[in-house]
């Protein structure tokens, strides 16, 4: 515990909840400007411990640069004082290993605990950690990232996890060799999903309700989505409604070869009914009448972002917390309203990441959304302390 002469948790200028890109940006950004902070997570853990470590990054790397003060600490840097390859695409351990650089040129400090419990408390915000740590501090940043949304559909609710799995977390597919698999989704990571299962040596179907993958012939700029970080939030209450409608999923160019010709497709349909067979498998009805039999299925489903999921915000906070009128806009989907500066209706409590895509734009879905979040909220807490 973090204790001050008095007996009581000394108090920080900001705690950052989650150590992934954006926390360690916010992080070196907060460093920068002198600010007393704790940044708590596990660092870079999804990117490390729950994504496929032999795939590749789908955006181009001028795009997806973490943030520091001054701008220096890019890729090329980092492939100019390291020897790292930077490639087009990037594989994701080279983006893991640059974020670690990163964090140690910019004096980033890791607190490795999870967060259990924010709340409000005098003169800010109060934190309890899994290890029993109790941390105030005047701010309070929630920078966590998708765990905490993984969508199943309605038809596959309920069913026992050894035979539905969301694609999130899956790093390791070897289990399901020899194994009957069906991989739900006509995305990224479905396609991703079936690549791996195929290498792995399962049977594998892709089942998906376009007609046709939608291939994208070259790897993703991400030079819009950057911009359009920028210029969201001040648009038209009209116009940011028809950008929130996400455009339909592409599927990077360079999956093609590992899936086509390799893996059963069936397009234009979805799955109507699924349930548990006498024998231990699961039993699939598609909305053309056809049925299969699988092992398991891979729901690569996406994700829908409700901030009433994240675990450790207290019921007491979660309820003061504005959320943004036009929910229903974003399919059973849950914001919290935020300002300019990515505040919420509580002075000192922001929200990074996808929590504030929402208010900001289908940028911060992303890692396109790092700079103007990092720049909007550090400057917003010295400008403005609480």
């Amino acid at each position: 515990m973090s204790l001050n002469r008095g007996g009581e948790a000394a108090m920080l200028d900001l705690i950052i909840i989650g150590a992934g890109p954006y926390g360690i940006s916010l992080a070196a950004h907060a460093g920068a400007k002198g600010l007393n902070y704790k940044l708590l997570g596990r660092p870079m853990h999804f990117w490390k411990s729950q994504m496929p470590q032999s795939m590749f990054i789908r955006t181009h790397p001028d795009s997806i640069q973490l943030s520091d003060e001054r701008g220096e600490y890019t890729l090329q840097r980092f492939e100019e004082e390291t020897g790292t390859a930077v490639t087009v695409p990037l594989p994701r351990p080279v983006f893991v290993d640059y974020a670690f650089w990163f964090a140690s040129r910019t004096g980033v400090v890791f607190t490795p605990e999870l967060a259990v419990r924010l709340d409000s408390a005098a003169g800010g915000y109060v934190v309890e950690t899994d290890c029993g740590t109790v941390l105030r501090a005047r701010s309070a940043i929630v920078a966590t990232g998708l765990q905490h949304y993984a969508y199943i559909p309605d038809a596959l609710a309920g069913l026992p996890s050894g035979l539905v799995s969301h694609t999130y977390g899956r790093s390791d597919y070897a289990p399901f060799a020899g194994k009957r698999v069906a991989v739900l989704g006509s995305g990224q990571s479905a396609w991703e999903a079936a690549a791996l299962l195929h290498r792995a040596g399962a049977d594998t179907e892709l089942i998906y309700r376009r007609e046709a993958p939608n291939y994208r012939e070259a790897v993703t700029s991400g030079k819009e989505l950057v911009q359009a970080a920028y210029t969201f939030y001040e648009l038209p209450e009209e116009q940011k409604r028809e950008k929130r409608v996400p455009p339909p999923g592409s599927i990077a160019h360079f999956l093609r070869p590992y899936v086509d010709g390799l893996v059963r497709e069936t397009g234009g349909v979805s799955i109507e009914a699924a349930e548990a067979s006498p024998d231990g498998a699961l039993s699939l009805l598609l909305s053309n009448g056809e049925r299969r039999t699988a092992d398991h299925l891979v729901a690569a489903t996406g994700y829908r972002i409700d901030v009433d999921r994240v675990p450790f915000l207290s019921p007491a906070l979660s309820a003061r917390i504005g959320r943004e009128d036009g929910e229903r806009d974003a399919g059973g989907e849950r914001f919290p309203k935020l300002g300019a500066s990515f505040e919420s209706s509580l002075p000192g409590l922001y929200f990074a990441g996808p929590l504030a895509s929402f208010s900001h734009g289908g940028a911060f879905r992303f890692i396109a959304g790092l700079h103007k979040t990092c720049q909007a909220i550090i400057g917003h807490i010295c400008l403005h302390p609480v």
